[in-house]
């Protein structure tokens, strides 16, 4: 297998998902049924599995095929840990956790606003839309004619005041 340098620009290059994976855990799978069906067979009834690295294992002889069975289920875990799909797993786990974090942060945040708010009797003032369109349709105003629409809207526009336009308002 060549190495080949890597172009940014080629979409296979950077993105995991286009590109074949460097390796299959199937094959590797395959390649160690053998041999891990061999140590499950000279295991007694009852018996685990020693981990590698414990005691348990050290304790074995260099030719028992249990030895080599536990490298190879540590070697098989590492290789379905770094696999795109659990690393994409793991990387949402953590995400997930964050976001639920952050939303309980802003959540304490709102009731310490809302309470704080409260106390200092800043909502009192403020109405609902529902409240205050039920006083809007209470209250009835009689229809404007044009000539107070015409002065309201200069007053409110100042368009008198302006040079360019006193010709228009004259």
């Amino acid at each position: 297998m060549t190495s080949r340098r890597t172009f940014l620009t080629d979409p296979n290059d950077v993105y995991v998902f286009n590109r074949r994976p460097l390796r299959d855990p199937a094959v590797v799978r395959a390649w160690c049924d053998a041999l891990l069906r061999r140590a499950w067979a000279s295991m007694c009834p009852g018996e685990s599995m020693p981990l590698a690295g414990s005691t348990r294992w050290e304790a074995l002889n260099d030719d028992d095929p249990r030895k080599l069975a536990a490298v190879l289920y540590a070697a098989l875990a590492h290789l379905e840990e770094s696999t795109p799909r659990a690393i994409a797993s793991r990387f949402a786990h953590e995400l997930a956790a964050a976001q639920h974090d952050e939303q309980a942060v802003q959540k304490e945040t709102a009731v310490a606003v809302s309470s704080a708010m409260t106390s200092a009797g800043a909502l009192d003032q403020h109405l609902p839309f529902c409240t205050l369109a039920a006083r809007r349709a209470t209250y009835t105003t009689r229809p404007l004619t044009a000539d107070e629409i015409h002065r309201r809207a200069f007053r409110s526009w100042a368009l008198a005041d302006h040079p360019s336009t006193r010709k228009r308002a004259a």
